[in-house]
């Protein structure tokens, strides 16, 4: 037999003046706690918090956004502040519930993750024995689906029957990269944030924090190429090197284009092996792009455009060509990037490109 046991409600938001006291101790200390850990996504966190202060904490969410757009972070946050314990604006990142979810140990958090390429119904029975019980030592039971594009049709089924009468103290947050793959019978039962790409600016103040020590121009490669994703651009920022990539991804370009008509055939071969090919293709687009900004005058401030202007001022033929021209190879990198996710010849359809670059096709 369980017994309930009476836990505080969330309540109401502490004072101002102790919020800021906590806000500027944890700034001097060089910690971010909480939702401060949270960069381009205020009104998603704006909107979690009103719901926690006014005590209206639906049953179901689903946070949707590409891989590493910060969707299981915002969840593992949003299911601290709704069991901290601690004294600062929750979640504080420091009571033992706080630390128990960001390490994934606490017993009323139940992360569901999929088995081999699904997440099965069998993985749902396991436990949906456990969530009718009463929270072991927190006020909410917490049950986070990750990947959940990932649904078996009987899973989802089961999910749904469960959605529809779910229990008391239970919520449910379901991550997708792919919510529109979701039943919409699912769909109906969550409220639903999409996790929107961050601006430049907010990557730069990103970047700024977890790396400080980056170049100004690797920051802004970093930033131009992760496309406000901020997994990427921690990850890329991890990896290094991106300056030298982009000036290699320039002599491979001006080679294609005024090179002898033979190495078309041989960068294709070279380039379809290469592993690092997607971020070749990143930089190629990325150098496109700029140049046709540049003959149409529109002023980019990178710093490596300022520093290196022989890039964009050179009579090589893939950076002499028009605008019309340089928008097509623009366009036709851009296709086959889409290509190269599926089935694609890469040797076969790098050759077509690079032709695509000397005029030849």
């Amino acid at each position: 037999m369980v017994f309930w046991r009476s836990f505080p409600t969330a309540g109401p938001i502490r004072a101002t003046s102790r919020r800021l006291v906590d806000d500027e101790t944890a700034r001097e200390r060089g910690v971010l706690l909480g939702f401060s850990k949270v960069i381009g996504q205020e009104m998603v966190v704006k909107a979690l918090c009103r719901a926690r202060q006014q005590g209206k904490i639906n049953h179901a969410y689903l946070f949707s956004g590409p891989p590493g757009s910060g969707k299981k972070t915002l969840s593992l946050l949003f299911a601290q502040s709704l069991n901290c314990t601690g004294t600062a604006e929750p979640p504080c990142g420091k009571c033992l519930a706080c630390r128990k979810i960001a390490d994934g140990h606490h017993p009323d958090l139940h992360l569901v993750k999929p088995r081999g390429a699904s997440l099965k119904i069998e993985q749902l029975r396991e436990i949906k024995a456990q969530l009718y019980y009463f929270p072991h030592e927190g006020r909410k039971k917490i049950c986070l689906l990750q990947d959940t594009e990932l649904l078996t049709l009987p899973a989802a089924n089961s999910l749904l029957k469960v959605l529809e009468e779910p229990p008391g103290e239970m919520v449910f947050i379901l991550l997708s990269a792919r919510p529109w793959s979701l039943p919409g019978t699912v769909l109906s039962r969550c409220i639903h944030f999409h996790l929107k790409p961050l601006a430049p600016e907010k990557m730069g103040l990103l970047l700024q924090r977890e790396r400080p020590a980056l170049s100004p121009g690797e920051k802004e490669l970093i930033i131009a190429l992760a496309r406000g994703n901020p997994g990427k651009g921690l990850k890329m920022a991890a990896q290094g090197g991106w300056e030298e990539k982009y000036a290699e991804a320039w002599h491979l370009l001006a080679d294609i284009g005024d090179g002898p008509a033979e190495i078309i055939w041989q960068k294709a071969e070279e380039i379809s092996k290469r592993e690092d090919l997607p971020a070749l293709l990143d930089f190629f687009a990325l150098l496109c792009r700029d140049q046709l900004f540049f003959k149409l005058g529109v002023q980019l401030e990178r710093t490596l455009i300022k520093e290196r202007p022989a890039f964009y001022n050179n009579d090589r033929k893939i950076f002499a060509a028009g605008p019309a021209f340089l928008e097509r190879i623009w366009r036709a990198i851009l296709k086959l990037q889409g290509e190269l996710r599926q089935n694609v010849n890469k040797r076969l359809a790098l050759e077509v490109l690079f032709l695509q670059m000397r005029g030849a096709v």
